[in-house]
């Protein structure tokens, strides 16, 4: 089973009442490490892809400005993209409370759907995914 975390935002009238959910799994993600500047592009995570846009150009820039810094960056770059798929869930998480999710509870599941439909039968019939 698969373990999701669920945040919720709230519609005009208030918690519950026609509201966005979003599940996020638990763990590292394999997308986020092999596509670090896509998939926070596809999250609307805009804060984590400039500051991974920067990390590349700096990468590139003290690449430069040696000539056997080629290796020593990309073995940097590779742990940077690591970390990125390490950490990608709990930084998209972070960045759902930036944008005014609250967290609603954990619920598990083997895959999106089954969590999605055991968490809106916890929840009740006012909560729908839009």
């Amino acid at each position: 089973m698969r373990v999701f975390t669920a945040y919720e935002k709230p519609g005009p009238a208030g918690p519950g009442a026609d509201s966005d959910v979003v599940l996020v799994e638990e763990g590292g993600s394999f997308k986020a490490m092999f596509l670090p500047l896509i998939w926070p592009l596809f999250h609307r995570m805009w804060i984590i892809l400039a500051a991974q846009f920067l990390i590349i150009v700096a990468f590139i820039l003290l690449s430069t400005l040696s000539e056997d810094a080629g290796l020593v960056m990309l073995v940097a770059a590779g742990a940077a993209s690591v970390m990125m798929g390490l950490n990608a869930n709990d930084l998209r998480r972070w960045s759902l409370r930036q944008r005014g999710y609250v967290f609603t509870g954990i619920v598990a599941g083997h895959d999106v759907a089954e969590a999605e439909q055991r968490l809106f039968t916890a929840l009740g019939p006012h909560i729908y995914l839009s």
